[in-house]
C-alpha cells in the first residue's frame, strides 16, 4: 500500500498535476533536499531545499503562472522509484526508497539521483506526507536550478 502511494505520488508529478501533489501533504509538512547525505540539521545549515507548506504551494503557483521561465518550454520528467522498504513506529511509517529523476527540456537532459525518505502518517483514505527529505548523490556538487519538485 506505501508502495502505491509513492508511485501514485511520482506520477502525479510527472503529470505536473502539482496542486494534487501538494494535498498529499501534511499542513505541517517538511519538503527537504539537504546539501549533503549527512546533514541532520534543517535550518543550522545550507540545505538545497528547505519548504514547508506554505513556501510549497508558492512554488506550485509559479509553476502554474503562464510566464514561469523556470519552466518555459515546459520539461517533461520520469520518476523511477525502487528498492521501497518500510517500517511502522507507532502510529508513522517511515518508507525509504531509490530514486531517479529524468529531466528533458529544450532536448537536454537532466537526471536526479538518489535516495528518498517519507514520513507518513495513516488516515483513512491512506497517507500525508509529514517530511520528504531526498539525498541526492550530486548533492556537493554543482548543477542547475532545481525548479520541479522532485
Amino acid at each position: 500500500m506505501v508502495s502505491e502511494f509513492l508511485f501514485y505520488e511520482a506520477d502525479l508529478l510527472d503529470a505536473r498535476k502539482y496542486d494534487q501533489w501538494l494535498s498529499l501533504f501534511d499542513h505541517d509538512a517538511i519538503y527537504w533536499i539537504p546539501s549533503s547525505s549527512d546533514q541532520t540539521d534543517m535550518k543550522g545549515t545550507v540545505s538545497i531545499i528547505l519548504e514547508d507548506v506554505p513556501l510549497l504551494k508558492l512554488r506550485v503557483q509559479r509553476l502554474s503562472h503562464p510566464r514561469a521561465y523556470s519552466v518555459a518550454p515546459p520539461p517533461a520528467t520520469a520518476h523511477l522509484l525502487g528498492n521501497i522498504r518500510v517500517k511502522k513506529i507507532d502510529k508513522s511509517i517511515i518508507s525509504n526508497s531509490k530514486l531517479i529523476v529524468t529531466e528533458i527540456r529544450d532536448d537536454v537532459e537532466t537526471r536526479y539521483t538518489g535516495s528518498v525518505t517519507h514520513h507518513l502518517r495513516v488516515i483513512k483514505s491512506g497517507f500525508r506526507i509529514n517530511l520528504k527529505r531526498i539525498d541526492l548523490l550530486q548533492a556537493g556538487g554543482t548543477f542547475s536550478i532545481i525548479s520541479l519538485p522532485l
